[in-house]
């Protein structure tokens, strides 16, 4: 977290916007100020400290001085982003005033964009007035204090979920195939795991994990004429009761009934 103080504004250093008209991916680098990102258009894809970070539009991201960063993935052409860099206060007292999080998504985005606007200007040298730019930042770092002092700070993505779809891929069928086993066997916290990958795909990892045992349990009733039975068990399911009624739960269809109605399509093509 950032920590906010107010008795002497913060110190800008250089400011701007980013846009681009093409993929584009940030370059790996170490910075020993403080920056500051919101998201205006598009994603932009950063990894730091070991973590993976999507900032969105409307989103913020605090960077650390000595952080080294850099894109982990190309950002489609219109990604556009506000980046500030800056310094703590000259004189900082005892206690922050508050503590602003790192990575969070505002909830009131037009207020933000206004202040970063006018933050711009007077970077660009749009004031006489001596060091317009370190207090129109420190009005800024004090909304978004205010906006996201009852919010709860958005988490980063554990750059091994490349490594966990694809462990979860290859064991999507085994028997005992669970989100507790999945977590032990990649050293993740289960609460953590289930939490990280609902936020990024939007459902449950066991949701993915029913995904992959009934599109493969339609390819074996589709391409051979193996008892139902004897699909159930390729896909981890020794039970074929249970399986007929997950899979209708899941298809909306009996796997006898998905079955013909796949051989009647077939053979309709035909």
């Amino acid at each position: 977290m950032l920590p906010l103080y107010v008795h002497e504004p913060y110190r800008l250093v250089m400011a701007g916007q980013f846009m681009s008209d093409e993929t584009w991916s940030h370059t790996d680098r170490t910075i020993y100020d403080y920056e500051l990102i919101i998201g205006v258009s598009g994603v932009v894809f950063l990894e730091t400290d070991g973590l993976m970070y999507e900032v969105k539009a409307g989103d913020i991201l605090f960077l650390m001085p000595g952080e080294r960063h850099r894109g982990y993935r190309l950002s489609s052409p219109g990604v556009s982003f506000y980046w500030f860099h800056f310094h703590l206060p000259e004189t900082l007292g005892s206690e922050p005033l508050r503590l602003v999080p790192r990575y969070a998504e505002c909830s009131n985005q037009s207020r933000v964009h206004i202040l970063a606007r006018q933050l711009l200007h007077a970077a660009n040298g749009g004031y006489r007035i001596p060091r317009a730019g370190d207090y129109y930042l420190t009005c800024l770092l004090i909304e978004l204090a205010e906006q996201l002092e009852h919010s709860n700070e958005l988490e980063a993505m554990d750059p091994r979920l490349p490594q966990l779809l694809e462990w979860t891929r290859l064991h999507a069928l085994d028997r005992d195939i669970s989100v507790e086993r999945i977590a032990a066997h990649l050293g993740y916290n289960r609460d953590y795991l289930s939490r990280m990958f609902k936020q990024k795909f939007g459902s449950g990892l066991l949701n993915y994990i029913h995904h992959i045992k009934l599109e493969t349990a339609k390819e074996i009733l589709a391409d051979s004429k193996l008892h139902v039975k004897e699909v159930a068990v390729q896909v981890g399911i020794a039970d074929d009761k249970q399986f007929a009624k997950w899979f209708k739960r899941l298809s909306g269809v009996t796997p006898t009934a998905y079955r013909e109605a796949f051989a009647r399509t077939r053979l309709n093509k035909d």
